[in-house]
């Protein structure tokens, strides 16, 4: 049975953000429609005009009885039709796909589905995996408490917020170069902060430059975090970076482009976990797949296999 003969609400829905990847896939939809098309699928398509309103499309979408839905940007595309699938209470009745074209595509590296031919190829075959989400419950921007969730990693302190300040017009420089020149810009700041961390109950108080919680291997554009760490497993890898110097940080950002060297610097530890909880007393933005998801304090819980997301079945990686 192809795409095309299926009731038209299983038929996927791709939800399209134009001003990912620095605005450059706004002029590459006419390229992505012809691709669908060529799969034997229709462009059935929704377009994005601001951040956050991926989840009103998909939670849209999902109370019309849709049941599969293709974020076509980057990670924060793919956060966005997640959490809007959450929301719903619908992961159960809908699977999740992604066309990678951010500035970010490290879900989808991740996942195997790091090309668009790799994403469009397990589309047309079917194949299906369930991928642990990170279920984050904060402070919002409104100072009320809000429910969100990750696919990729939640983080605090001051490596996450470089990809917080890190404006449009640079993303165009490709994935990994926008994040190393905001690192250098940042490094005039102060790059420390107290953070109260209990990690499945242990504490950890301290001054840190930065606490990461990885779902998968990857976050900032190809800069390997969390070497190993595995989407359905169901558990977090929690890296504490300690309270570094400015050449430690450089040592530790270039470790993580070579694959995960940092991880053997002194002043930073790794952690299996399945529920973390994160405060402090400056106030703090928390980071969910590159993007904004309120403050601390936060708590994070591992959901096992939350999602049902459109991807190889062998767990295999796509190119880096």
């Amino acid at each position: 049975m192809g795409m095309n003969d299926l009731p038209p609400l299983d038929r996927p829905f791709f939800i399209v953000n134009p001003a990912s990847g620095g605005g450059r896939t706004r002029h590459r939809v006419g390229a992505l429609i012809d691709a669908i098309e060529r799969m034997g699928m229709e462009a059935d398509c929704a377009f994005t005009t601001r951040p956050g309103e991926g989840i009103a499309i998909a939670r849209e979408a999902v109370e019309k009885g849709r049941t599969y839905l293709v974020a076509c940007g980057g990670d924060g595309t793919v956060n966005e039709v997640v959490n809007g699938v959450m929301a719903e209470g619908a992961a159960e009745r809908v699977k999740v796909g992604t066309v990678p074209m951010g500035t970010g595509k490290d879900i989808a590296k991740c996942l195997g589905v790091g090309r668009g031919a790799e994403a469009l190829r397990a589309m047309a075959r079917g194949e299906e995996r369930r991928v642990d989400a990170g279920k984050v419950t904060a402070v919002g921007e409104d100072g009320r408490e809000q429910v969100r969730y990750f696919l990729l990693e939640a983080s605090a302190g001051w490596v996450p917020e470089i990809s917080q300040s890190t404006p449009r017009w640079l993303k165009r420089l490709g994935d990994t170069a926008p994040y190393v020149v905001m690192t250098v810009v940042k490094m005039v700041g102060p790059m420390s902060r107290g953070f109260t961390l209990r990690i499945d109950g242990q504490e950890f108080d301290g001054r840190y430059n930065t606490v990461s919680v990885h779902n998968m291997e990857l976050w900032g554009g190809d800069l390997v975090a969390a070497p190993g760490a595995a989407p359905d497993d169901g558990l977090f890898d929690v890296v504490r970076w300690g309270d570094l110097g400015r050449r430690a940080v450089m040592r530790a950002v270039e470790g993580q482009r070579r694959g995960g060297m940092h991880l053997e610097m002194e002043g930073i530890e790794r952690h299996p976990a399945r529920v973390v909880e994160l405060s402090s007393p400056k106030v703090t933005r928390l980071d969910l797949d590159g993007e904004m998801g309120g403050f601390l304090p936060a708590r994070i819980e591992v959901t096992a296999g939350a999602v049902r997301f459109v991807a190889p079945t062998d767990g295999s990686s796509g190119e880096r």
